[in-house]
């Protein structure tokens, strides 16, 4: 039996701010430049106003260790590898969030009935001394990417002729017609991918011919979207071997969905499996979790999966009482530390992991609220309580009750203030629940 999705039925609400749409299309302007006959259905994704703001390019890397000594005594190499996204509009880059997750966010991709599809969410692995490399995944497969400038109208002909063949398939654009232009060509790899490392090369997910979603009547970027479906749940392992002949893996959780963009006040791009509002901004592809290093935490409040979009994670605009010469308009941007979980009063507040309680109190906005340490820098903050059932010192279980949900500080009706901070530092929450839990909020 099918279970219904409130979260994902709201998500299919989610228009994207006309701001955002026009930078992001002022930086992925395409044009289909020849006219060929059609000899079998080819799809391009993700070039209409909504799904404009999934247009991001990517590269991934960003971990670092350095081996204390060589073999022979002396220093050793630094090695490193890892994921780091980039936008295509900005060139800002979209960096790992404190639990590690990364977003691979859908740029272009297309499809035929005989190759399958490429559905645009692309990666490079980035790192230093990397030798060579191996990549796998448990369900599709892997496409290369490659972006071909400065093409003449001949050279546009010859990859389209190429292209017959079945080998890949190549979405061609440019400024004008009768100028230079590029081409995206897409290769199939197939599931396992093994060679010498290069380090401009891109790699995205393909849904091989059997497994693709094809609706001719259907809106193509719903289409699009369920194709990216296809690897909900699946696994990507990233080995490498370095130049000192040493090997380090990596294995990822993919899930797939509306990923929250948010802009910080420096202009740095987020991306997060958040619950969105109808006029935020979002992005469809696939969100990625370090097996390893990832930390998973428990759903705090007993018989609520409701998530409060009135008050979400992250920077708002609100109304001041009184308007200003610089805000005559009186909206003002403030941040909210945490995430709203609506509860009925005394609803048992639970603890997210194994921890110690270090401080609990009364404050004029959080109300009653208490702190959890759970080793390594990771607090968790439950704000807003009717009461306090743990005291400074105690030790607690994952899933203990602490609290009850309660309408204290300032608060506008009773429910759950949830905060997690890393280092002293407020994050998303919600990266801090695995898909499992994610695919069962609601946003009210």
């Amino acid at each position: 039996m099918t279970m219904k999705n409130d979260y994902r039925d709201l998500m299919e609400t989610v228009s994207v701010p006309e701001g955002l749409e026009n930078r992001v299309l002022a930086a992925a302007r395409q044009k289909q430049a020849a006219v060929r006959p059609e000899k079998r259905r080819r799809t391009h994704w993700l070039r209409n106003a909504a799904c404009a703001a999934c247009a991001l390019a990517l590269l991934l890397g960003t971990v670092t260790w350095r081996p204390g000594q060589g073999a022979s005594g002396g220093p050793a190499l630094t090695c490193s590898f890892g994921l780091t996204a980039y936008a295509a509009d900005t060139g800002a880059p979209l960096l790992p969030n404190a639990n590690g997750g990364l977003a691979f966010a859908s740029s272009n991709g297309m499809g035929t009935e005989e190759l399958g599809r490429c559905t645009g969410c692309l990666f490079q692995v980035r790192g230093e001394n990397i030798r060579t490399l191996t990549l796998s995944v448990d369900r599709g497969g892997l496409y290369r990417s490659e972006t071909r400038t400065g093409l003449t109208k001949e050279e546009v002909r010859q990859l389209f002729r190429a292209e017959e063949s079945g080998d890949f398939v190549c979405s061609v654009y440019g400024e004008d017609e009768d100028g230079p232009m590029s081409a995206e060509v897409m290769t199939v790899l197939g599931a396992d991918v093994t060679g010498d490392y290069n380090p401009d090369c891109s790699y995205g997910f393909w849904v091989p011919p059997e497994d693709m979603v094809t609706d001719p009547e259907a809106d193509l970027r719903q289409e699009a979207w369920a194709n990216i479906d296809t690897f909900d749940g699946a696994r990507l392992t990233v080995a490498v071997t370095f130049a000192d002949g040493t090997r380090q893996e990596k294995t990822y959780t993919l899930s797939t969905g509306r990923l929250r963009a948010e802009y910080g006040a420096d202009g740095t791009l987020s991306l997060l499996p958040q619950l969105a509002g109808d006029d935020e901004p979002f992005v469809y592809g696939v969100y990625v979790a370090d097996e390893a290093d990832s930390r998973w935490l428990q759903w705090p409040v007993e018989g609520s999966r409701t998530v409060s979009l009135s008050n979400p994670y992250g920077q708002r605009q609100v109304t001041a009482e009184q308007p200003t010469s610089e805000d005559p308009e009186r909206l003002r941007t403030t941040v909210h530390s945490g995430i709203d979980i609506p509860a009925d009063r005394g609803t048992p507040v639970l603890a997210a992991a194994d921890g110690t309680v270090t401080d609990t109190g009364f404050d004029p906005v959080l109300g009653n609220y208490l702190v959890l340490d759970h080793g390594d820098g990771l607090e968790t903050v439950y704000a807003c309580c009717r009461s306090v059932d743990v005291k400074q010192g105690d030790t607690v279980k994952a899933g203990e009750m602490i609290a009850a949900a309660g309408s204290t500080g300032q608060s506008t009706g009773p429910h759950l203030h949830f905060e997690v901070r890393q280092d002293g530092e407020a994050q998303n929450p919600v990266a801090y629940f695995d898909s499992a839990v994610r695919d069962t909020l609601r946003a009210e």
